[in-house]
């Protein structure tokens, strides 16, 4: 199911694409304009950085928003830790692994997120609902 901020980038993706050909088009007129003299480099060169700053910023505002916060708590429970996380499901793509101190989990949605823990670590449970993952480990 798509959210109103998929759907807002996904309205935006054309207008994006739009303002950056057009962005390209005056860029390369402007350069063939200015074909000679050391005015003519220091523009193209000028041309070219606003370039690359605008592709770049076009990038950011097209990626997924949201995929970025991870909101999770770790718990100290004597022998047992704890970890409450929210995770973009759905259910069949969260997995949990640990490695070690690590552990990784995976979303939906390429989500991946690596929580570093004080100590070795055995996924003793964990469960999912409604955007939340629990985890139990015992610690090692």
């Amino acid at each position: 199911m798509q959210t109103s901020k998929d759907r807002r980038v996904q309205e935006l993706r054309p207008l994006a694409m739009a303002l950056l050909a057009a962005l390209i088009i005056v860029i390369i007129v402007f350069t063939l304009r200015v074909q000679r003299g050391f005015v003519g480099i220091l523009l193209a060169l000028l041309t070219a950085f606003v370039l690359f700053y605008w592709i770049k910023e076009v990038r950011k505002m097209l990626k997924k928003p949201g995929l970025r916060d991870f909101i999770y708590e770790v718990l100290d429970e004597g022998n047992y830790v704890s970890i409450i996380a929210q995770v973009p499901g759905p259910e069949e793509y969260v997995k949990v692994l640990t490695s070690g101190k690590r552990i990784i989990i995976k979303g939906g949605g390429g989500f991946r997120k690596t929580v570093v823990l004080p100590c070795k670590v055995e996924l003793v449970q964990q469960s999912y609902k409604n955007g939340v993952l629990t985890i139990k480990m015992q610690k090692l």
